[in-house]
């Protein structure tokens, strides 16, 4: 099994090739947070996606019924199957997999969703509002927009979500059970109910995240998704990738 196609957004980057340059020359993306009320908050830094605008990848319609944590991943699966040159015609969208991981799904929507009834606007949600926030959302949207006709489906376990997505996938390909697969994970959990649930753990960083350090002082939320192809080694060298 090899991996084929690469496609990454998020706080140092919104491509593979923009984040892998950040990450080489040491920059980080944490900052103070931007479109939540920060005077509400007691941990302000977090991983925000800088310069990305939905608007330049979807319709207004399309943004009206995708959660974010769907739109990062279907922008990470545009470029990954671009950079790969998989052509997923017919046949092929028969034989590929949609496995995605995320912790935590739709929160950008469920938290719109409780503003509006709790917050004193008007009683009625988006019809929209579950297939939106379900954690699947983002493995059927991706499936849908590629005619991915495989399996697709979301593994949730937590920080690990999106290793444990892209491990079955590996496995699937292996085991014969498909050709190829788009497999990795997105989450943007950048809202106001999210930061003040992970603040009520008491282990977020005031500052930054340096998990390795004696002097480590917590966690740092953020957003992003990462994909990756993957194909069977004897198909990716047939079609010479």
């Amino acid at each position: 099994v090899v991996m084929t196609g690469l496609g990454c957004i998020c706080a140092i980057g919104n491509t593979a090739d923009d984040v892998w340059r950040s990450a080489r020359e040491g920059r980080s993306g944490l900052a103070e947070v931007v479109g939540v009320p920060s005077d509400k908050l007691l941990r302000k830094v977090v991983g925000q996606v800088k310069g990305y605008d939905p608007a330049d990848h979807f319709t207004e319609t399309e943004r009206a019924i995708i959660d974010r944590f769907s739109l990062l991943a279907l922008t990470a699966t545009e470029e990954a199957i671009a950079d790969s040159g998989l052509d997923i015609d017919e046949d092929l969208g028969r034989r590929t997999a949609v496995i995605l991981g995320s912790g935590v799904g739709g929160l950008t929507t469920l938290d719109e969703s409780f503003l509006r009834l709790y917050g004193g606007g008007p009683q009625r949600v988006h019809p929209f509002t579950v297939p939106k926030m379900m954690m699947n959302a983002a493995a059927s949207q991706v499936s849908m927009r590629h005619g991915i006709k495989g399996p697709a489906y979301c593994i949730a376990s937590a920080c690990s979500s999106s290793n444990h997505a892209i491990g079955t996938a590996f496995s699937m390909i292996r085991q014969g059970q498909v050709e190829a697969a788009i497999a990795g994970g997105s989450e943007a959990v950048v809202t106001l109910g999210g930061l003040k649930a992970w603040e009520a753990l008491r282990v977020m960083a005031p500052d930054t995240c340096r998990p390795f350090s004696a002097d480590r002082k917590g966690m740092i939320l953020g957003e992003g998704a990462g994909i990756i192809v993957l194909e069977s080694l004897e198909r990716a060298r047939a079609r010479g990738a």
